[in-house]
């Protein structure tokens, strides 16, 4: 697919995601909350969703984003057809940790490196997994790998022999 028709397809993605968010703040600020909505799109379509606003105080309870991560991505898919790779965050929790992590990430990477031994990462979600394959792919003398199943996938860290 070309540059301008993906980006194209990503704007009109943008579009509806800007859509059905202005219509859940809207019920939402009935009760004069303000909340603002900063939506950042991707080369690749995925979006980074943040809400900000006093009403929100979710620091740790992550299963609350997910939920309307899910509802999100639902609606899009239904009223474009099309699946939709976002990330919600209230604040810029989310934001702020995945910057923890990737500090913490690049550490281990130099850890191991360092002292010839694999680290193996806590359980994680696909998206903190994935964050991780990436920022490490080109950081020489390590590689990363995924293991365990569902709820146990983890990333480790190991020296690259080659």
């Amino acid at each position: 697919m070309n540059e301008p028709t993906q980006r194209a397809k990503i704007d009109v993605l943008q579009a509806e995601v800007a859509a059905y968010l202005n219509e859940f703040v809207a019920i939402l600020a009935e009760d004069a909350i303000e909340i603002d909505v900063e939506i950042e799109a991707g080369a690749e379509g995925e979006f980074y969703i943040n809400l900000a606003g006093s009403v929100f105080s979710v620091e740790e309870d992550r299963s609350v984003l997910t939920a309307l991560e899910h509802l999100l991505r639902a609606a899009i898919r239904r009223r474009t057809g099309r699946e939709c790779d976002l990330v919600l965050d209230l604040n810029g929790v989310v934001k702020r940790r995945e910057a923890d992590l990737m500090r913490f990430v690049l550490s281990a990477a130099e850890s191991v490196c360092r002292e010839h031994k694999r680290i193996r990462l806590n359980p994680m979600p696909p998206h903190d997994r994935k964050m991780i394959h990436m920022t490490l792919a080109n950081f020489p003398g390590v590689r990363t790998r995924s293991e365990g199943e569902a709820d146990t996938r983890r990333v480790v860290i190991e020296p690259d022999s080659t």
